[in-house]
């Protein structure tokens, strides 16, 4: 072991012997098991404890060796068995960290003074933001060792140099130490120089790192070269701009500095953004369904775009001329303008006595509705034309109104104590007396008043002069009017001037 351990300190990368230890803890568990694979499993047992980032997640399950036909490591996708390695199967608890990425690794790591040991495990490398996270490990098919267990293979694990070794290096004497260096380390590493490359990887992680991005930057060389290319053609008019990016800049120092003057600002403003994200993808979310829904609307309009093309170029004449009638009417409009103001006031009227006529308007239309309905119109011309009907006459003369209204002052009321009213009953009244009675002077009189009358109707009537006046004693002699007439004293004319007489004085 000593040997060994001074091999491993001359090559400056810890060359490990493998030490075959069976452990008996060979507990199974049907939770997150890892099976990961180690050139030494020196001093690990079950029960120890696995650590992610300082914090315990999981236990060792069991530690073995691997044998003959036991897978233990992937070459071009295909799984290959390397026999006398140490198979550690490591339970996950912790459910945050059961999901190990095939970048994964784990390292043994001493606990200890005394010899325990634990295994510091990284489920994944980290990457950049946004970046795809790589696979998941793959699970041991069934029919092979520990089949349903996920496979950490031999390349991504390493066991630490334990400090009692370098320690038992100390206690021999220099020339021996140099002795055993030069006698050893030929028998050791001849013929095995890819064996110790490989050993000396998998002892450092960085040169492990190391290889893994030179891998990645010949599997990118064509966009490299590519990259070299365009950053030439990219900086060679920044060199001829370089005043221009020079004062970019500067500028760029100028809008930091007044960026850090209003940082509460731009940080409220930051607060607020991922609101705002939100509120536009909702509204993102929108836009493609109306986005969506449009679309056949859209193919339609392309297949009536010539049409539309067509009818736009038709209408070119008539835009021409509609641009005269605006320039008129816009003219118009102008002087127009001042008089539309001044109407205001009356517009502003008539709108409120349009309010304000809307309830007698629609009281006014049910009024109307109803008359309609009920057929009022039609009772209203029978009331009219019966009435007319019931008021005329007719006799051998013509039509006549059964009714005639005189403006005398017989139908005014007045009290006694004004005296005599001014209406005389000529033929009834509370002192009339029968006409047999009335003395003769009185009929006299009142027959030459009738005579006066008529003789002036007639005069009237005809254009001349009438008959000459006769003695008053004619009629009143006669007795009566109708012997008056006989004698050819005067005509009355027929029966109208007495009847309109005769009304007027009632």
């Amino acid at each position: 072991m000593i040997r060994r351990a001074l091999i491993a300190l001359g090559l400056v990368a810890a060359v490990v012997v493998v030490v075959l230890l069976v452990s008996g803890g060979g507990g199974s568990s049907s939770g997150y098991v890892v099976r990961a694979i180690f050139d030494n499993g020196g001093f690990m047992v079950h029960g120890e404890q696995v650590r992610i980032a300082g914090a315990n997640v999981g236990t060792i399950n069991s530690v073995s060796v691997s044998q003959p036909g036991e897978p233990v490591a992937y070459r071009d996708g295909k799984l290959v068995d390397v026999p006398g390695k140490a198979i550690i199967t490591m339970e996950i608890a912790d459910p945050g960290f059961q999901d190990f990425r095939q970048d994964a690794s784990c390292e043994i790591r001493p606990q200890s003074l005394i010899g325990e040991k634990f295994v510091d495990c990284n489920p994944t490398l980290p990457r950049a933001p946004g970046s795809p996270a790589p696979p998941s490990l793959k699970q041991i098919p069934d029919g092979q060792p520990g089949a349903g267990q996920y496979l950490l293979p031999l390349g991504n694990n390493t066991t630490s140099v334990d400090p009692d070794l370098i320690n038992d290096i100390q206690t021999l004497p220099y020339a021996q130490r140099f002795r055993l260096i030069f006698n050893e380390l030929g028998a050791g590493l001849a013929g095995r120089g890819k064996d110790i490359e490989t050993i000396v990887k998998r002892a450092n992680p960085v040169l492990r790192n190391t290889d893994r991005i030179f891998a990645m930057l010949t599997a990118q060389r064509d966009q490299l070269a590519q990259l070299a290319s365009d950053s030439e053609e990219i900086l060679g008019p920044l060199s001829r701009e370089r005043s221009h990016v020079a004062g970019f800049f500067a500028n760029a120092g100028a809008a930091g500095e007044a960026s850090s003057e209003r940082g509460r600002e731009l940080e409220e403003s930051f607060e607020k953004f991922p609101e705002f994200l939100r509120q536009f993808r909702l509204t993102m979310r929108s836009l493609q369904g109306f986005s969506d829904a449009a679309a056949p609307v859209f193919a339609e309009l392309g297949r009536a775009a010539p049409s539309l093309t067509d009818a736009t170029r038709t209408l070119t004449p008539f835009s021409e001329a509609t641009t005269v009638a605006l320039k008129s009417l816009g003219t118009a409009g102008e002087a127009s303008g001042p008089l539309f103001a001044e109407a205001e006031p009356v517009i502003r009227t008539s709108k409120k006595l349009a309010q304000t006529g809307v309830s007698p308007t629609s009281e006014l239309a049910s009024l109307l509705t109803s008359i309609e309905k009920t057929k009022g119109w039609d009772f209203l011309n029978e009331l009219i034309y019966n009435s007319a009907g019931v008021i005329n006459g007719f006799d051998e003369y013509g039509h006549y109104a059964r009714t005639l209204a005189t403006i005398v002052n017989c139908p005014d009321y007045e009290p006694a104590a004004a005296g005599a009213s001014g209406c005389v009953a000529n033929f009834n009244g509370p002192n009339a007396q029968e006409l047999g009675s009335v003395p003769t002077a009185s009929v006299a009189a009142i027959s030459s008043r009738i005579y006066r009358r008529i003789s002036h109707e007639l005069e009237v009537q005809t254009g001349g002069s009438a008959a000459a006046e006769g003695p008053a004693t004619a009629i009143g002699q006669a007795g009566d009017l109708g012997s008056a007439q006989r004698s050819g004293s005067f005509s009355l004319g027929g029966s109208k001037p007495l009847l309109e007489y005769a009304w007027g004085q009632r």
